[in-house]
């Protein structure tokens, strides 16, 4: 490893560890323990361009049967919240503040970017925190265990 290439890497390594973020991230975070298969078309989750088709009836979305249920499927780029039991709804989870993905928290009805502690309502709207902006909602279909959400 040349000079260059030690500072390049040295320093980005610094920054990283300065500013508090990590260079690793979960890809998956839910109501539950379960973890959600980690590709796109895998029966439970699968993306198609811009529409993301979720099978409820696979054990892998359990959380999502549930009111109050949540996932962030990292692979598709959502936050789905089970609202009340029937009500899904769908959010993008790059925070408007800093672009965080997978550092989110759902709890008394409300989304929490955890890397600034950004705070939004469970419609999107926003509450508290340095976004200061909505957090982007996607359309939302449901038939029964089948949900379509439309980014």
């Amino acid at each position: 490893m040349d000079r260059k290439d030690f500072l390049r890497t040295a320093g980005s390594t610094a920054l990283f560890a300065f500013l508090g973020i990590s260079l690793a991230s979960c890809d998956v975070t839910s109501s539950s323990d379960d973890e959600t298969p980690e590709n796109g078309d895998n029966g439970a989750v699968t993306i198609d361009g811009n529409t993301v088709r979720l099978n409820l009836a696979d054990d892998s979305l359990s959380p999502l049967r549930q009111a109050g249920g949540w996932m962030v499927l990292g692979q598709a780029s959502v936050i789905v919240v089970n609202i009340d039991g029937e009500l899904i709804r769908a959010f993008t989870n790059v925070c408007p503040h800093a672009s965080c993905r997978d550092a989110w928290q759902y709890q008394n009805q409300r989304l929490i970017c955890t890397c600034h502690n950004s705070i939004f309502e469970n419609d999107g709207s926003f509450v508290s925190g340095p976004a200061g902006r909505n957090l982007p909602e996607f359309s939302v279909e449901r038939d029964g265990n089948n949900v379509t959400i439309t980014r």
